[in-house]
């Protein structure tokens, strides 16, 4: 008996050769540039006209699908007259909301002020505090950054530590008398105060940037001079 032949290899892209199954792309997800949910749930957020503004310039497409007549035709014909009222009623209150909010924060942000107080240590020696910069963040860095900033722009030292007139609220002490260049540093939204929002978006302006001098604590009387002063 014949020996049997071996069964010849299989070549790469051989039609015998079994192809496991493929798998579909990763899909893409969209995430709304204003409130940060798919844009199929815009509806439940607080700026829903913003949204859909925001979707129609960044996504054309997927705003026609989901704000054609068509679409919007089919959503409505599942709920009631009094349904589809409520939810644009809804809508409409919680824009409403979210409008007078940021109203509200632009204008307490225009009122708070900077303010870099010169203090003097000895006769040659002084150092600047700033104060209020809590009031920006975000879009500021952390403290300690903005120190690190001064402190490399201004070639001086810079460090964070409690306020004294404000215990629960940070400042930044600069050695040295250098009020004015800080000034015009965050007028001038120069590093570290790049990202300080600009005037005209609402940001601090130059009239709200206060320059002063540390009242000086007069000293307390002694007890003679208090008593002398008594029997005179």
């Amino acid at each position: 008996m014949a020996p049997q032949a071996d069964p010849e290899p299989l070549v790469e892209g051989d039609a015998s050769e079994e192809a496991g199954p493929s798998a579909p792309p990763p899909r893409k997800a969209v995430y709304c540039g204003v409130c940060t949910f798919p844009p199929e749930y815009c509806e439940f957020a607080s700026s829903t006209s913003k949204c859909k503004q925001w979707l129609a310039d960044a996504h054309p497409d997927l705003f026609k699908k989901l704000y054609s007549e068509e679409a919007l035709t089919q959503k409505m014909a599942s709920l009631t007259t009094k349904q589809a009222e409520d939810l644009e009623k809804d809508a409409a209150k919680k824009e409403k909301k979210a409008e007078a909010k940021a109203e509200k924060e632009r204008k307490a942000l225009q009122s708070s002020r900077i303010v870099l107080t010169k203090m003097a240590r000895t006769k040659k020696k002084a150092t600047t505090s700033l104060y209020g910069l809590h009031l920006f963040s975000p879009p500021l860095p952390a403290l300690k950054a903005v120190a690190k900033g001064l402190s490399s722009r201004l070639a001086t030292g810079a460090s964070v530590s409690k306020s004294t007139a404000n215990p629960n609220v940070d400042e930044i002490i600069i050695q040295g008398d250098v009020a004015e260049d800080i000034r015009d540093m965050i007028i001038n939204r120069q590093k570290p105060f790049e990202t300080l929002p600009k005037e005209d978006a609402g940001g601090i302006s130059a009239s709200n940037i206060v320059v002063e001098e540390e009242k000086k604590k007069k000293p307390a009387a002694k007890e003679g001079e208090e008593a002398g002063a008594g029997n005179d």
